[in-house]
């Protein structure tokens, strides 16, 4: 039985190669078949060639191949065998139409876009000269009594360093002869008053055409220019309010509280530095004119500019504490706290920020802990945690891991 099934299943599969032999399409010309290719890609197609792209995709959506007699064998028929029988022709869909309608938009040349009208220059403004100090006193009088004592007006009119400072008046607010045709017009003159319409970045332009470099290196893009500043926002070059730099008020310190006003408030609380004192000023931490760092630092670190004044805090410890090293301000508040050494909590409490595992540093404290209680801790009496870890900004002792010595 098994030996006549073999032979059996032997004989269907030779009769199936041989039907399959005897229907199987003549496979392509090569050459035929790349012209027609290089024809399509060139664009230059015609409206036969779409024809038989149409009937062969309407051939592959219903799984029939082209047959052997097409002017040309579709990709289909050149990769698989047709069928024995093949089906009747279908004819063409509808379609050819659109593919002619496109192969004609990409013969046709394309319309070049039309090119923008050339905007028109603006008006020519009339040329400014200069008209003098004299002319410019005829009118600001008052203005011109109180520049006369100012560190401008002395060099200005005694040792012009350049053309443009022998210019006095004008060399800042610009030639005038427009302003004088017009002195309504406040567009005519560079003006530093809140009334002004010169923009910001042309009035600072004319203060910086001196003043570049040095402290404000660091102006461009930094916070004070970014908000908008105008260097006459803080300085007034008209007159000698303060002691230096001709500021806007009559300290350095006023100046600045013109607009910080939160930190105005912080020096007033119990411990503060000693800025209201006048021992301190706000540009011995700061630098108004630009800064690397966000808060206008003087330095690169906010303990750098620390050291300046509290150098026995710099190290090198051989024991170091770890938020010493970091920053500063993790313990302290550089303007003012209402705990003792500018601190930000009061002890213990500050340590057990950190501090907090169960024993000796984070037990409960309560009032009966203080010095008249019931039962006195030494961690709320004295300078509580320090009175055992003296040294806690860092030890040089090689018994002082624990900053006690």
């Amino acid at each position: 039985m098994i030996r006549r099934a073999l032979l059996g299943l032997s004989l269907v599969l030779g009769l199936v190669g041989a039907a399959q032999a005897q229907g199987a399409d003549p496979s392509p010309d090569p050459a035929a078949w790349r012209a027609e290719m290089a024809r399509i890609h060139a664009g230059t197609v015609d409206a036969e060639a779409l024809a038989r792209i149409d009937t062969d995709l309407a051939h592959t959506h219903q799984g029939v191949l082209t047959d052997a007699g097409a002017p040309y064998p579709s990709l289909k028929a050149a990769q698989f065998t047709a069928p024995a029988a093949a089906p009747a022709p279908v004819p063409a869909p509808a379609t050819t139409a659109k593919w002619t309608r496109l192969a004609s938009y990409a013969e046709a040349p394309k319309a070049e876009p039309a090119k923008p009208e050339p905007a028109k220059p603006e008006p020519a403004r009339p040329q400014r000269t200069y008209v003098g100090r004299e002319t410019c006193e005829t009118c600001h009088q008052q203005e011109a009594t109180n520049w006369a004592h100012t560190v401008h007006a002395k060099v200005f009119q005694q040792n012009p360093r350049t053309e443009l400072q022998a210019q006095n008046c004008e060399a800042c607010h610009g030639p005038g002869s427009a302003h004088v045709e017009d002195p309504s017009d406040l567009t005519t003159i560079i003006s530093f008053s809140k009334k002004s319409k010169t923009p910001i970045a042309e009035q600072n332009g004319q203060c910086l055409g001196c003043h570049a470099g040095g402290q404000r290196i660091f102006w461009h893009d930094s916070v004070h220019d970014s908000n908008q500043l105008g260097c006459a926002d803080c300085h007034n070059p008209m007159t000698t309010f303060g002691s230096r730099g001709l500021t806007a008020r009559e300290s350095i310190n006023e100046t600045c509280f013109q607009c910080h006003k939160a930190q105005h408030a912080e020096f007033a609380r119990r411990s503060h530095m000693p800025l209201l004192e006048g021992k301190l000023s706000c540009t011995d931490c700061h630098n108004p004119h630009g800064s690397t760092t966000a808060p206008l630092l003087k330095a690169d670190s906010v303990n750098e500019v620390c050291f300046t004044c509290h150098a026995d805090k710099r190290g090198p410890f051989l024991f170091e504490h770890a938020p010493v090293r970091e920053s500063c301000l993790n313990c302290h508040s550089p303007h003012g706290s209402n705990f003792e050494n500018l601190l930000n909590a009061p002890r213990p409490v500050l340590c057990q920020q950190c501090h907090s595992q169960d024993g000796h540093p984070g037990s409960l404290l309560t009032a009966g802990n203080m010095a008249r209680g019931p039962m006195p801790d030494p961690r709320l009496i004295a300078t509580s945690c320090q009175t055992c870890h003296v040294n806690i900004h860092g030890s040089n002792s090689p018994s002082g891991a624990r900053f006690e010595r």
